[in-house]
């Protein structure tokens, strides 16, 4: 009888701390309202909590919000070889520079790209601006400033899509005003007809010089985009049907930067297609001083280890969910000795 008068003290005792830890850590209510509550002391209340603490109904962890991140900036920086690696964790960034980014989940990883497009631009840098999402809502996040020695160059020609605000040249002059500095246009489509066409144009003095110019460019900034069956992303949708994008995956296409399709180790998928462009060629994405590349989401895995593997780009901004996915296709069985 005494045992199961001390057992059911016992039950009552650990009710009593666990009320009482509950109300103070998770509901956040004051040790003194908890006291006049139960009819206690506070010092009553605060030596129930210390023994909730020593008899384990309370655990306390310090979490770093910024910890799996930064781990993966450095898992992928010392895997390839990449001069900066910046991921962006949930709810990362202050509320300016999610409002300035966008509403939205991809707010924190736009923030973070702005921010460090911002800290590679130098006094008198030339930035060569591809096109896309990726790019459209960093160029929007960036802060209000004034780089008059900075000149904005068009990486890529114009793709003619009814959503201007993700095309290079609209996102050129919108660059610029928002940094206050110079831009140049590439007065020329991005897709021709054929790859003659395309390399008469090459040599017209304005888009030789203007491509010249991004190719020498001390920051290109460009997204990565992914390459299925489904297809090959906004910038290809007005030229290339099933067939061609059929193509270009049993070539082993997994993604394009800069224009440029890539296979699983960024190596180039040379061809018709790819002379019938108008842009930064695909040799200076890897010779280039700097490439900033903004590019998240799990279906862009592919592309982003492939552009990683071959060298084309310097500096990643992604997210925790991609950047884990990309090491974790890395890191996958039979590839531990890739490099």
């Amino acid at each position: 009888m005494g045992t199961s008068k001390q057992f059911a003290k016992g039950r009552q005792r650990i009710n009593l701390l666990h009320t009482v830890a509950t109300q103070y850590w998770e509901q956040g209510i004051s040790q003194n309202e908890i006291a006049r509550a139960l009819g206690y002391s506070r010092p009553q209340v605060s030596r129930l909590l210390s023994e909730a603490r020593k008899r384990g109904i309370v655990t306390i962890t310090v979490r770093h919000p910024l910890k799996r991140a930064i781990e993966l900036e450095h898992q992928l920086s010392e895997r390839f070889g990449l001069a900066g690696a910046h991921v962006a964790a949930d709810g990362e960034g202050g509320e300016e520079s999610q409002t300035a980014a966008i509403a939205s989940s991809e707010a924190p990883v736009v923030a973070l790209g702005a921010e460090t497009a911002m800290e590679m631009i130098r006094g008198d840098s030339v930035v060569a601006l591809t096109n896309g999402n990726a790019v459209s809502q960093v160029v929007a996040a960036l802060p209000k400033s004034r780089h008059p020695e900075v000149t904005i160059v068009q990486a890529i020609g114009a793709i003619a899509h009814d959503n201007h605000l993700i095309d290079s040249p609209e996102l050129c002059q919108k660059m610029a005003g928002t940094l206050g500095a110079n831009y140049r246009i590439l007065p020329a489509p991005f897709y021709l007809d054929s790859s003659r066409t395309a390399s008469i144009l090459r040599h017209e003095s304005s888009i030789s010089m203007t491509i010249s110019m991004a190719s020498h460019a001390d920051v290109i900034l460009t997204g990565i985009g992914a390459t299925t069956k489904a297809g090959s992303g906004a910038i290809f949708d007005l030229w290339l049907g099933p067939s061609e994008v059929s193509g270009l995956v049993r070539a082993g296409a997994v993604g394009h930067i800069g224009g440029h399709h890539i296979d699983s180790e960024g190596r180039h998928i040379d061809g018709d297609l790819c002379r019938r462009i108008l842009g930064v060629p695909f040799n200076r994405l890897k010779d280039a001083t700097s490439v900033l590349a903004i590019a998240w989401g799990q279906e862009k895995i592919p592309a982003i280890a492939g552009a990683l593997r071959g060298g084309l780009v310097s500096h990643l901004v992604t997210d925790v969910r991609t950047a884990s996915g990309v090491l974790a296709l890395e890191n996958g069985p039979g590839k531990q000795d890739r490099r």
